[in-house]
């Protein structure tokens, strides 16, 4: 170790350079090892192999850090205390490169517009240094140590200000940068936010999170959701509605748009006496605009834009092709994502083995606006004229073996239920919905001179577990009713984005002020309960944590609708009527919460949201607080995780599941050769012999469980979601006859969505995150 010291030195944050100090290191390392496993927990041999590895001349203390950081996390399947070694080393690094002050740090943001886009507005700014004092004062900086490596690492690859490629903003000044943003002058308000956030109690969308306090400094409001009509089947409508979705691409935001109302390829085109190209061109020009928009800046989930499509439309089957690899190059699509927007009518007829007819949307006006007894009537109406309005017909089981095979293929396209998702929709009395949101969550009416436009947030459920293993509802309620104000006041200040010239160009009308409250982390929550995920007391808890969080959203509503006023078309909305979600589902809630007062309540104030319950795909949110995706199961029990480095690609890290880690540890079960069986076994344990039957029950993999559960779980919390469920279905081994069952049986469940992406298992890269 002398000559170590001998010849080498580091660079300290100072700038100063000193010959490496050995016993510093341990000491560094040690210092962050309070309660951990001393006996498992070696900080001189890590130092040991940090120097060994990661040591050269001119190294800089922070790069020492970050040395030692990976060093760490690599050692997690050693001992599951390593990865908070990793995370302490990582945050503590930050903390020592960065300012304390979080006044100080948002005078560097709000100077900085290398980063424009995660800068601030002038009034939040001036709010924030008017009041510096309080806000210094209500920081938090410990609670940064509550979030994991992996997390950590998000939020600054993607979140934290930054500087030259540095970072110079700490996870608990971004948290109360948002809650300021959000509520402005209202100090109390704003720190209240700000420690929920800071407890991880929930989190925004990631559309929130990196614009919410720059909205108007940028002129981009922070929006999560866009859904967009088709203006017109014209030359000018189909670009007028290309420059409108282009406007909200870019960045964070989920987009989706119809394209049913353009006539299909062939027809007739009366203004240029030629002939329609029909879908498939147009949607590569849109893919185009939206490749260009693409930046490696924002996660990949977040990209992409989804078309919806009525499945009667005589393109498409040519557009379900133009994602599959065998795909015309000129018309692939690289960044669009095809859903089906199918009517009952067409569900029977698969069931009967009948005819499916194709039209194109000119020859037959109409059945875009109708759904349900009206749809079945004028389709039918049109297939009597056939020779005048079918273009062609096919056997309905035909078209739905070859939709099924580009989902085995591909995983797509998406399918959502049309009748379903307008007859069970707050928004009915508004006119036909013609589609849903990015992911099939959303489910929002639109029309050629509105958008639909919804604000969400996640909360995760698998943080109101008590300390005695009981499930604590009115607190969860409580936050739920705080992310339902904090949401409203989002809605306000992206109001005053725009002004109304732009909004009526847009299409932003913000007539329903439609909000989103989904979850993250109930596969932890049932991991912590010892809950297997398809067991009854697994099913129940899920239904009793979704009516809560309906409850709490819809008496925040109201309360705020008896101050407010209620949405602008709230009038002969069910909800008007007395309707609510399940009764539109003709279920009758629990006797948790009273619902009978909510409904009087409602009656005489009415509501301020149109719409306030989401399942939404929360792959970023749940990297960042450490948990599971939304309501999907277990993923698996090792991954691959990657982390930026300094180096030209990501380093690959191997993550064993921490519960089921902390499970075997505390058995006494877990050594080397248990990791290696679950590599071989691609994350799952059950056919490791040497584990109890409990924990293989417990630890069963997405891909193990009947998916049949996760279906039926959909359609338990289906009456207290009123808009609708991004649901994944994971098949190990699979046929066309399997899914088509699976598919059936969300149809006649009465699910909106009957499944947003369909995953095949394939190879060992499904191991990778």
């Amino acid at each position: 170790m002398a000559e170590i010291k001998k010849h080498l030195y580091v660079q300290k944050r100072d700038g100063s350079i000193e010959s490496v100090h050995y016993d510093e290191i341990i000491a560094r390392i040690k210092q962050l090892c309070y309660n951990l496993d001393s006996e498992n927990i070696d900080p001189a041999a890590m130092a040991i192999h940090v120097i060994k590895k990661c040591l050269y001349p001119g190294i800089t203390t922070s790069q020492l850090d970050d040395a030692a950081a990976e060093m760490a996390i690599t050692m997690t399947t050693l001992h599951p205390d390593y990865e908070k070694l990793a995370s302490r080393i990582a945050i503590s690094n930050l903390h020592k490169q960065t300012k304390e002050k979080f006044s100080d740090v948002m005078d560097d943001v709000y100077k900085n517009d290398e980063y424009w886009n995660i800068g601030l507005s002038d009034n939040v700014y001036k709010i924030i240094m008017n009041n510096k004092d309080r806000f210094n004062s209500a920081i938090n900086h410990e609670n940064d140590y509550n979030l994991d490596y992996f997390g950590f690492k998000n939020l600054m690859d993607y979140f934290l200000a930054k500087s030259d490629n540095k970072v110079f903003e700490r996870p608990q000044h971004l948290y109360m940068k948002i809650a300021v943003s959000i509520h402005g002058n209202d100090i109390d308000s704003a720190i209240e936010t700000y420690n929920m956030l800071s407890q991880k109690l929930y989190i925004f969308s990631p559309v929130v999170m990196r614009l919410q306090p720059a909205t108007k400094k940028v002129h981009q409001p922070s929006i999560s959701h866009y859904s967009v009509a088709m203006i017109a089947d014209s030359i000018d409508g189909i670009y007028d509605t290309l420059t409108r979705f282009s406007k909200f691409v870019l960045p964070y935001s989920s987009t989706a748009i119809h394209v049913h109302k353009i006539r299909a390829a062939g027809t007739y085109i009366k203004g240029s006496n030629g002939k329609s190209s029909g879908l498939p061109l147009m949607l590569k020009q849109y893919d185009t605009v939206v490749h260009n928009f693409e930046t490696s800046e924002r996660p990949k989930s977040i990209n992409g834009l989804t078309v919806y499509c009525e499945l009667w439309h005589a393109d498409i089957m040519k557009v379900i092709d133009q994602i599959r690899k065998t795909a015309i190059a000129d018309l692939k699509l690289q960044n669009s994502y095809p859903a089906l927007w199918i009517p009952d009518e067409f569900m029977r007829r698969v069931q009967n083995d009948e005819i499916w007819s194709f039209m194109s949307p000119d020859h037959c006006p109409g059945l875009i606006e109708v759904y349900g007894d009206k749809f079945d009537h004028l389709y039918r109406e049109y297939e009597l004229k056939s020779k005048s309005f079918v273009l062609r017909q096919i056997e309905a089981k035909k078209l739905w073996s070859q939709i099924i095979q580009s989902q085995i293929e591909t995983g797509l396209p998406l399918l959502l239920f049309k009748d379903a998702c307008n007859a069970k929709s707050n928004e009915s009395n508004l006119g036909t919905i013609q589609c849903a949101g990015r992911n099939g969550d959303t489910v929002q009416f639109t029309a050629s001179d509105e958008v639909a436009t919804c604000t969400t947030a996640s909360i995760a459920v698998n943080m109101f577990l008590t300390s005695e293993n009981i499930y604590n509802f009115s607190k969860l309620k409580e936050t739920v009713k705080k992310v339902t104000y904090d949401l409203n006041k989002i809605i306000e200040t992206n109001n005053d984005v725009f002004c109304e010239e732009e909004k009526c160009s847009l299409g932003i009308k913000q007539n329903q002020l439609a909000i989103g409250i989904g979850i993250l982390g109930l596969a932890d929550l049932f991991l912590k309960m010892k809950y297997p995920f398809d067991k009854k007391e697994a099913r129940e808890l899920n239904v009793k944590i979704h009516e809560t969080i309906y409850y709490g959203a819809l008496e925040a509503s109201c309360e705020l609708a008896a101050k407010y006023g209620c949405y602008k078309t709230y009038l002969n909305s069910p909800a008007s009527n007395g309707l609510l979600q399940f009764d539109l589902w003709n279920v009758k809630p629990s006797n948790l919460w009273d619902w009978s007062c909510l409904k009087k309540k409602i009656a005489e104030y009415g509501l301020r949201n149109s719409l306030v319950t989401i399942i939404s795909n929360t792959e970023i949110e749940s990297k960042i607080f450490g948990c599971m995706n939304s309501i999907e199961p277990l993923d698996s029990n090792i991954k691959l995780r990657y982390i930026s480095s300094e180096e030209s690609r990501p380093k690959e890290i191997q993550v064993v599941n921490p519960h089921l880690l902390k499970d075997l540890y505390d058995r006494n079960l877990w050594d080397q050769k248990i990791i290696s069986k679950l590599v071989d076994n691609m994350g799952s344990i059950q056919e490791i012999q040497d584990l109890p039957e409990d924990l293989k029950e417990l630890y069963r993999t997405k891909w193990e469980i009947d998916q049949k559960a996760l279906v039926f779980m959909a359609a338990d919390r289906a009456p207290f979601i009123d808009h609708s469920q991004a649901l994944s279905l994971y098949m190990a081994k699979a046929n066309e006859e399997i899914i088509s069952d699976m598919h059936m049986l969300t149809w006649k469940l009465g699910l909106k969505t009957g499944v947003c992406q369909l995953r095949i298992k394939q190879t060992e890269d499904d191991l990778r995150d």
